[in-house]
């Protein structure tokens, strides 16, 4: 049988293979049809061939010694808080910071503006720039940032619309904000220190509204730098695999909305300004009832619209749509368990084709890359990026200030490799492009004995897996201001390195050896375990990963979560590497967006889209191609790589509750086999690529 698929929703997004058939059959026989040459993805919907102007970088490392220099200003100081005006008649809260001389006076003189835009406050930034005055630089979280300010910057944070001190409801970046960003704009070109420069930044939340800021194209915007942005609305936050991520949303939405409604302190520190922020906050309490509950609850029942369906609510909200558009110099900080794990490297494939851009990936979760990133890991034995504190100021002061800093000879990627150090010290490998451009997929068979292999099995078998305990996921109010929210799992995810990624790193800050040991999770799940031979050599691995698995089920919902391991025979453990999470109803693939490398996918592009839903009927076998997260790793000769898959992943995804109850109680069948022969596509590197 042969399911089409709609078409693209807008011509930007439309592939260089749309000349082929636009969408991949389930044909009766079951093999997918792969129709493309080697190329590489873009964003969800254009593709974006290798950059030849990176190819001279092949062979760049990093230097020994970090970009630096001795400040300009003795003294940064922060002007008193203002308000921005805007067309809506909001208004936004902002605080700018400007050299200063000994007795802390500002300098005049107009100088490269650096802008971030956030929604975890501006004060707090404030405070903890006061406290970290000469090396450190906390400019990537917004408010004073002493270092980049004393080297002749001035700085402008903003509460973005919505959120702080800041007038309206946030909704998720939409569309009143990004206005709000062009008129952020325009207010600094008017300002008396403005130079006719600026540069945008920040992590996170910060570094999303620097992206989408940069693809406004307004000519006074020079530079970007991002650290750990996401890059793709529903599938980085919203639903993952077509899953609702209740751990992440229930974790990230109380602490936007808590934060933007704490005002009190601001009130009592500048009390001229009450009827702002008191009219800040009351918009803010507002928005439980217009837009956090009303979210939450959408995800939770399964309401059609935003809640079930990959349309243009999230394109909008996606900054990997409109990164193509922007046309300055772009750094990407990327993290290798970053909850936008998928995202970045697509981010820096838009980039690529029109500007200078860059990318480094760091190890660790969203809030551990951020800390390591302040230490950096310039120089042996890691090989790895300076801080992010020494990337920031030579990125700027080549393209905001004219210097020749080298920024642009330094490696355009850099990636953490796990396994590639030694003692538990990280180590990096540099290349000329992402994917790597000596990657090559290999086709790895589930072989009916648990084995992995290069071969079709030639005999049949079935290994089952169970749905789990449904979990359950609530919101609520506390003292009347606050939205809050829970998801309480119950397959044992919540003991897996997902349960780290998904809380953004924060379940890490009590770490427990389960979450680096998947034995503990795969065990209790029952899950269904496939192991190569112990590796005769380092296999390397470098990009995305596709798992196409047979199935048949007992019910009419299912989900397929596939765990992949390097597992190390001295010590026994099963450390993991990636994972993918599928819904089965979601598993129509879009061959005109998707990855091919050498004719074969290994990165399909789902439309999760309610027109492209496929029944899944109990009993009847059918194909489900799971998109893995990109890894760069390596295992060891004598290692085994290991394939886990399972019926959940509730620490990513869960069942909206009207799938929950047709996904209770199912068992899921894994078919291996010559007639259903489940793989998984692996992103191989040549081992001797790494340096």
């Amino acid at each position: 049988m042969t399911q089409a698929h709609p078409t693209p929703r807008r011509a930007d997004r439309s592939w260089r293979a749309r000349g082929r058939a636009l969408l991949v059959g389930l044909a009766a026989a079951g093999a997918l049809q792969a129709v493309a040459q080697t190329t590489t993805l873009g964003t969800r919907g254009t593709l974006a061939a290798p950059n030849p102007a990176v190819t001279a970088n092949a062979g760049a490392s990093w230097p020994a010694t970090a970009y630096t220099r001795a400040p300009d200003h003795p003294r940064a100081v922060t002007l008193p808080l203002r308000f921005i005006p805007l067309s809506s008649g909001k208004q936004l809260a902002v605080l700018v910071s400007m050299p200063a001389d000994f007795l802390g006076i500002p300098r005049s003189g107009r100088y490269p503006v650096v802008l971030t835009q956030t929604a975890y406050r501006i004060d707090v930034g404030q405070f903890l720039g006061v406290f970290t005055p000469a090396g450190g630089n906390t400019l990537l979280i917004g408010g004073l940032d002493q270092f980049m300010v004393r080297r002749g910057y001035v700085t402008v944070a903003i509460d973005a619309h919505g959120t702080g001190m800041s007038g309206g409801v946030t909704q998720l970046i939409g569309e009143e904000e990004q206005q709000a960003y062009r008129e952020a704009v325009e207010w600094v070109t008017r300002q008396p220190f403005f130079n006719g420069s600026i540069g945008v930044a920040g992590t996170s939340y910060l570094g999303i509204s620097a992206l989408l800021t940069a693809g406004q194209q307004h000519p006074a915007v020079k530079a970007a730098f991002a650290q750990v942005p996401m890059g793709d609305a529903y599938r980085g936050v919203a639903a993952t695999g077509g899953m609702f991520n209740a751990q992440f949303l229930s974790t990230w939405l109380p602490l936007t909305q808590s934060l933007s409604v704490a005002n009190a302190p601001e009130l009592l520190l500048h009390p001229w300004y009450a009827s702002q922020i008191n009219a800040a906050t009351a918009d803010h309490v507002a928005a439980i009832d217009g837009w956090y509950a009303p979210t939450f609850d959408g995800f939770v029942g399964g309401a059609s619209g935003i809640a079930t369906d990959d349309g243009g609510f999230w394109a909008g909200r996606s900054p990997v749509e409109s990164a193509g558009k922007i046309r300055v110099p772009t750094f990407i900080v990327g993290a290798s368990l970053d909850i936008f794990q998928r995202d970045q490297p697509l981010l820096y494939e838009q980039l690529k084709r029109n500007v200078p851009a860059k990318l480094a990936i760091l190890p660790g979760a969203h809030l551990q890359s951020v800390q390591a990133g302040i230490g950096g890991y310039g120089g042996a034995p890691s090989y790895g990026p300076p801080s992010t504190t020494s990337l920031l100021l030579q990125w700027f002061d080549q393209y905001l200030q004219g210097r020749e800093t080298g920024a642009q000879a330094l490696p355009t990627v850099t990636q953490f490799v796990d396994g590639y150090g030694a003692g538990g010290a990280p180590r990096f490998a540099t290349a000329s492009d992402w994917p790597h451009p000596r990657m090559a997929p290999q086709r790895w068979y589930l072989q009916p004995d648990g084995s992995l292999a290069a071969r079709i099995p030639a005999e049949a078998a079935g290994r089952t897996v169970a749905e789990p305990p449904a979990p359950t996921a609530a919101r609520g109010t506390a003292l009347g201001t606050l939205f809050t929210a829970s998801v309480q799992v119950r397959d044992h995810s919540d003991c897996s390195a997902s349960q780290v990624q998904w809380t953004l790193g924060l379940a890490g800050l009590l770490p427990r050896p389960c979450y680096s040991d998947s034995a503990h999770v795969e065990s209790l799940q029952g899950a269904a375990v496939f192991e190569t031979a112990p590796m005769a050599q380092d296999l390397y691995l470098n990009g995305p990963i596709q798992a196409d698995l047979w199935i048949s089920t007992t019910r009419t919902q299912a989900a397929l979560s596939v765990r992949i391991d390097d597992v190390d025979p001295a010590t026994g453990t099963v450390k993991p590497l990636t994972h993918g999470l599928m819904s089965a109803t979601h598993r129509a693939v879009d061959t005109s967006r998707s990855r091919f490398v050498n004719g074969t996918m290994i990165q399909p592009w789902h439309p999760f889209t309610t027109a492209a839903m496929l029944p899944v009927v109990a009993g009847e076998p059918m194909l489900v191609p799971v998109e893995v997260f990109p890894v760069a790793a390596l295992v060891r000769a004598g290692h085994r790589l290991r394939i886990a898959i399972s019926a959940s992943n509730q620490a990513q995804g869960i069942w909206p509750a009207p799938l929950q109850r047709q996904a209770e109680g199912n068992i899921t069948t894994l078919h291996a086999g010559p007639l259903r022969p489940s793989s998984v596509v692996l992103p191989v590197v040549p081992a001797g690529e790494l340096n």
